[in-house]
C-alpha cells in the first residue's frame, strides 16, 4: 500500500516534546504502531512515484527500522522536514529518526540534543553549473552567483573555503534545497552547491541532464550522511545503528532479500556461519541486547535488501541517477563501509 508523506511543517511544542522524552523512544514506536521519519525528497534519496507510494535510500532506511522494530516495512510515517526543523522535530519527540543528506558534524553532534547512530553515506561537496557559462573548476568562479541552502554545512563549508581561495563570489542564498534548484533552474545563479549526491541525483531529473549541466571535480568538504536520533535514548540509537549495520554485514556475506525471505528460521538455525545465521533469523539470542526478537535482521534484509541492493536500486546502476559506489563500497572493495563482528 502507498505511504503517505506528510507535506507540512512540523509543530514544535516544548510541553509535547518533555512528555515525548519521558517516554522511551521504541515504547512509543510500538505503542503508535509506526516510525516516523523526515525526509527532505532528495530524488534517490526519498521520492514518491506514479502510484503514490514512496521510494529512496532515506524511505528503506525508514523501511528497515519499521521491519526490525514493528514486523512490517510498511509501518512508517514519513514528515518532509527542512534542515532547521528536523533536529527539533526529534527533541521535541516528534519524528522519531531524522534523515535528508544530514551531515554529522561535531556540533550537531554536540549542541542540538542529538546524536548519529552511523554513516550510510559517505559525501563531499560539489558544484554543477551550466555547460554555456564554461565553468568547470572552482577556481574560476570569481564573480559568480553560487546557490546554496542557508543553514547547513554546505553554506559554511563554501563561505570557507571562498575565505582560503581569496575568491569573492556572489552567494545566492534559500531556505530549501528544492528553492536552491529552482533559482538555479531559473538562472538566479551560474552554479550551484551540495552534496555531490544531492548534485548528481538533481541533474537527473533536469532537462538537459548530462548534456547541459557540468559536474564539477572539486570536492571541498567531508560529508559523512546519516540518520539522527535524539540523545538521551540509547537503546534506540542502537537499535538504528545495527538495522544500518546489517544491511552492510548482509553485503558482505551475499545474504540478499530473496535469501531472507524464503529462509526459514528453523532451517537457518543449522548454518555454520554465525553471522549468516543471525542474519537469517536462526538465532534466538540475536536481537536479546536490542530488544528485539532473534529475527530483526532477517525481516530488516527480506525488506529492504542488503546494502548493496539498497544502493543499486535507489542511487546506483538500478537507478536514473547511475552513482559509483566509490567511498561507499565495502572495506574490502577499497570502500569505507566497514562493519563491526555481528
Amino acid at each position: 500500500m502507498p505511504i503517505p508523506i506528510i507535506f507540512a511543517a512540523v509543530a514544535l511544542s516544548l510541553l509535547c516534546g518533555t512528555a515525548a522524552r519521558a517516554e522511551a523512544v521504541v515504547d512509543r514506536v510500538k505503542r503508535n504502531l509506526v516510525v516516523r521519519c523526515s525526509i527532505d525528497m532528495t530524488p534517490g534519496f526519498s521520492g514518491v512515484d506514479a502510484t503514490g507510494r514512496a521510494h529512496g535510500f532515506d524511505v528503506d532506511v525508514c523501511r528497515a527500522v519499521a521491519a526490525a522494530v514493528l514486523g512490517s516495512a510498511d509501518a512508517i510515517d514519513l514528515v518532509r522536514v527542512n534542515t532547521a526543523n528536523k533536529f527539533k522535530a526529534l527533541t521535541n519527540g516528534e519524528t522519531d529518526v531524522a534523515l535528508g543528506m544530514t551531515t554529522w558534524t561535531m556540533g550537531r553532534d554536540t549542541g542540538l540534543g542529538v546524536t548519529f547512530p552511523g554513516v550510510y553515506y559517505f559525501d563531499g561537496q560539489s558544484f554543477m553549473a551550466w555547460r554555456d557559462t564554461g565553468l568547470t573548476r572552482l577556481d574560476q568562479v570569481a564573480g559568480r552567483r553560487i546557490c546554496v541552502q542557508s543553514g547547513t554545512t554546505s553554506l559554511a563549508n563554501l563561505t570557507g573555503h571562498l575565505r582560503v581561495l581569496g575568491i569573492t563570489a556572489r552567494i545566492v542564498e534559500s531556505s530549501s534545497s528544492d528553492e536552491k534548484f529552482r533559482r538555479f533552474a531559473a538562472r538566479d545563479c551560474d552554479l550551484v552547491t551540495g552534496d555531490r549526491a544531492e548534485l548528481a541525483a538533481r541533474r537527473s531529473t533536469m532537462i538537459g541532464g548530462r548534456d547541459d549541466l557540468v559536474l564539477f571535480s572539486d570536492t571541498i568538504s567531508r560529508e559523512p550522511l546519516g540518520p539522527v536520533v535524539a540523545d538521551g535514548d540509547p537503546q534506540w540509537q542502537r537499535i538504528v545503528r545495527w538495522v544500518l549495520l546489517a544491511t552492510i554485514v548482509a553485503e558482505h556475506k551475499q545474504v540478499t532479500a530473496v535469501a531472507a525471505r524464503s529462509m526459514d528460521p528453523q532451517t537457518a538455525a543449522g548454518i555454520a556461519d554465525r553471522e549468516v545465521r543471525r542474519l537469517l533469523g536462526g538465532d534466538p539470542d540475536a536481537g536479546k541486547g536490542l530488544g528485539l526478537d532473534g529475527q530483526w535482521a532477517q525481516r530488516t534484509i527480506a525488506a529492504v535488501g542488503n546494502y548493496a541492493e539498497m544502493f543499486d536500486r535507489n542511487l546506483g546502476s538500478g537507478s536514473g541517477i547511475g552513482l559509483e559506489r566509490g567511498l561507499n563500497a565495502l572495506w574490502v572493495d577499497g570502500g569505507l563501509h566497514y562493519a563491526p563482528p555481528f
